[in-house]
Formats: C-alpha cells, structure tokens, sequence
C-alpha cells in the first residue's frame, strides 16, 4: 500500500489563504493512481489561522465546496482512498469533521473529533454534545482494512489508545494542526500510539515556515514504533509504502506466546488504580448544563445500608446532584460514598465544622478522599464560613467553592462575600433573597443555588427567574420536572 501525505504552508497571516488553498488543492492535481490513500490536514477548509468564529467560518464557507469536490475527483482520478479535515454542519451546529471518500468518491463515512480545546469550544463554539456520550471509537473497514481515527488534540488522550487497540484497527489516520509542539514531541506521541495500537499511523499536518522546530512533522509511523517518513518542516507531499498487515508481535512476558503490545496489558490492567472511567461517569461540575436539581441526603440519619441504597437510587434516576452534609462523625462513610458513586454524580458537599482547631485536619481528610477517588472535578464545597471557606481554598484551591446564606438580612451581602472570596456559587435560602439578588450574582459569574424547594410547581417559579440549581428532599418530582420542562440556560453565565 502507498499512503500519500499532504503537509501545506500555513500563516498566521489570513492574507494568505488563496495561496494557501490553491496549493493543497495543487498537491492534490499531482496525485495519480500509484498511490492508494491520501490523507490531508485537519482544517483544510481554513487554510491560515484564524481568531473568531466568523472569520472561521467565512473562509469555511468560502472554500468547502471547493475542497470537498477535489477530494471527490482525485478519489475518482487516483482510485484511491482520501481523508480531508474540515467542518461539518451537522444538527447540533458545525463539527470538526474527518471526511472518508472511496475510491469511487463516495462519502465513506465522518469522524467527529472527541476531544474539542478550549479554542473550539468557547471561541468557535463547535457542536460538542456528542462528546459528553459515551461511545466506542469510530472505525471503518475499507476493502479488508479497518481505519480508527484521532484529530489533533486527540492524541494527547492516550486513555483511549487501549479502547482503539481493542478494535484491532491497521491504519490510524491523524488529521493534525498541532501548531506549538516541536517534532520530536510529535514523533514520541506518534510512535507511542503506533506502538501501542498495533497500527500504522499516517499523520497530516501543517508547516509554518520549512526551517520550523514546532508544527509539522506530518508522518507515517509503523506497528514497531519505527518512523518511515516524516516531512519535519518541509512542505509538499510525501509517498511512503508499506504492508498493512505487517504487525509487530512480541513475547507476552518472557517465556511467554507472540502477542500484540496490548494484548499483554490487557492481561494486567486494573483501571481502578488509574482514574475513573467508563459510561456512567457524568460530565465534570464545570460542564454539567444548568439547571440542576440537587437531592438532599442527610447521612447522618440513615444506617449504612440505607444511605447507599437511597444514593443508588437517587444515581439511578438521573440526578445531577446530591448535597451531603458532612460531619467529623461520617468521614468513614464518605469515603464510602466516593468508593462506590464517585464520578457518577456532582457531589455538593456541605460542611460545618465548629471547632477551629479540628477544621483543618477534617479539610484534608475529606480533600484527600476526594483525590484518592480522583473526583475533584466532581464535587464542590459549600459552607457558610467564611474562615472555614478561606481555608478549603488553601487545600483544595481547584474545588469550586459556594458560599452558604450566614443569617444576614441584607440580601445583597451573600453576592459581596463571595466575590471577596473567589467562590463559583452561591447558596440561597428561599425566603431570604430577591430577584437582584440572582440577577447581581449572575452578572459576577456566580451561579445560584436555592434550598430547600419540594414541590414541583414552586421549584418551576424559582427556575424560571434564575435560580440554577434546586435543592430539594423530593428528588424524583423534581428529576422529572426539568425532563419535561426545557430550558436554555449555558453553562457559563
């Protein structure tokens, strides 16, 4: 098999996309029916770095056409197989999309990024609804051959190298920018996922300047981890054969039968050594949509074996939240608590801690527990404390804090604190606050939390004039409530 693969100039400079374009679309002209695949970089549509969502998409909608109806031609011309990166307008808004042709020019298939930086999503504001589904990799299976995918920042998640292994893919194809690591950066990521996967990576980038030590370096690596071309800097094309089904197999332990590399770690994994995973695991505190409900369970007042069935239960039925009070009395049934729902619920962990000299031990107990069972980004604290919140920023500075109504009367003062604070939230009582209330705090990017509401219609006022997030005692009512009643809240305010 011979994979063609294409490495245009790119520019910080928009003034040279015509150019650009008219390049990569040249490479594409030179192609003939010696090759069998082609593979180009990702954002082909966008030929020169952009900074805001129109600008993308004015040269998206300005060259998509063109792109996609050369790629269908030389699929036609060469016979052979092409890969191009662009966006795609899909339901949910445009995608960052890898395009499969035949060598027919048929579309083969779409590969949807799965990891979006922060670039694609709160400057483009890409689709990524679909990125917080659990799903499989995407693999095709052309002419014998099965293709898995990753696209630029994808492959620094090599969480889900193994789950691409285990779809026994030959060919990895990589639609790349990477415009700020160096090439040896990139050669050590690509062999580690050649390696790992037991496939061939062909790997498409950009080059900023041929002479360039950063960006590039578009390659094809194979199943031993051995580099058979890489363009570094160079522009152009770069042809290189090789046998897709020649994989690498070694002992699996000394002594042992050939097997691949993962099928040997395979044997030896034990994931919940490393950090929470799998289908049930909730988006992180910071992405979940607004608003939430959130079920109040005292743990205080329930045995052990009804505190886990009623978390169960409240897991069960789609709860984004659950309050737990906590005391120096249930850190043992805490750390429970984490062992068997952690990640698979947002925990609002309220503590009240009276005893100055004990504040600080408690904290770092429950910080500990929390890093143990690698939820951190699944809990937040609440308290109504102020001392007692400076210092769980101290130990637990990238937990979001919200700050709890301490009696005062002003209602204005709870915003005031939390400012002073740093706190992401805060928590409201429902007869001690006012529309302003909500409407300062969100505008100082607080979200607001209201307790305690267990009647479906008055949780429904509350929703409607702001508030983010219900506490409730009634949990399945008001589960139900936002299930049926829609609402289009972001998740940053």
């Amino acid at each position: 098999m011979k994979a063609c693969i294409i490495q245009p100039p790119y520019s910080r400079d928009t003034g040279l996309s015509d150019a650009y374009f008219e390049y990569k679309l040249n490479l594409l002209r030179t192609c003939d029916d010696t090759v069998d695949l082609i593979v180009l970089p990702e954002y082909s549509d966008v030929p020169c770095a952009t900074e805001t969502l129109e600008e993308t998409l004015f040269y998206h909608k300005k060259y998509i056409d063109i792109l996609l109806n050369a790629c269908v031609e030389t699929a036609k011309r060469c016979r052979a197989l092409v890969f191009v990166n662009a966006l795609s307008q899909e339901d949910g808004g445009y995608r960052n999309t890898t395009y499969v042709y035949d060598r027919t020019g048929a579309l083969a298939g779409k590969y949807f990024k799965k990891h979006l930086p922060p670039l694609e999503m709160d400057v483009l504001h890409l689709d990524s609804d679909y990125t917080f589904q659990a799903s499989e990799p995407y693999v095709l299976e052309i002419e014998g051959l099965r293709y898995g995918f990753l696209t630029c920042y994808d492959f620094y998640f090599y969480e889900a190298f193994a789950a691409i292994a285990r779809q026994n893919v030959d060919i990895v194809i990589g639609c790349s920018l990477q415009r700020s690591d160096s090439h040896d950066a990139i050669e050590i990521m690509c062999r580690f996922l050649a390696y790992n996967t037991n496939a061939y990576v062909l790997r498409s980038s950009v080059s900023f300047r041929e002479d360039s030590e950063i960006c590039g370096a578009s390659m094809v690596v194979s199943p031993k981890g051995a580099v058979l071309g890489n363009m570094n800097g160079k522009f152009g094309k770069m042809v290189v054969e090789f046998d897709p089904k020649d994989k690498y197999y070694k002992p699996a332990g000394y002594g042992n039968p050939p097997a691949s590399h993962y099928e040997y770690i395979e044997y030896g994994r034990k994931p919940w050594q490393y950090r929470n995973g799998g289908a049930s695991v909730v988006q992180f505190e910071r992405d979940m949509p607004y608003p939430r409900i959130c079920v109040c369970e005292d743990i205080d007042t329930l045995s052990p074996l009804k505190h886990m069935a009623a978390f169960g239960a409240a897991v069960g039925m789609g709860t984004q939240e659950i309050e737990l009070n906590l005391s120096i009395e249930n850190i043992s049934t805490f750390e429970e608590i984490l062992r068997k729902f952690a990640a698979r619920v947002i925990l609002n962990i309220h503590i009240d801690i009276e005893d100055l000299d004990f504040q600080d031990t408690f904290i770092e107990k429950i910080t500990a527990s929390i890093r143990k069972y690698d939820a951190t980004k699944h809990v937040y604290f609440t308290a109504s404390d102020d001392i007692l919140l400076e210092k769980i920023r101290v130990y637990a500075p990238n937990i979001p804090c919200c700050v709890d109504w301490d009696g005062n009367p002003d209602a204005m003062a709870i915003v005031t604190r939390a400012v002073r604070l740093g706190a992401e939230k805060i928590q409201l009582h429902k007869f001690h606050f006012t529309q302003e209330t909500v409407e300062q705090a969100h505008a100082q990017g607080l979200r607001c939390n209201l307790s305690y509401v267990d009647d479906a219609h008055e949780a429904k006022s509350y929703l409607d004039v702001g508030i983010d997030t219900i506490l409730t005692h009634n949990g399945q009512c008001l589960t139900q409530l936002l299930t049926n009643v829609q609402y289009n809240r972001p998740v940053s305010p």
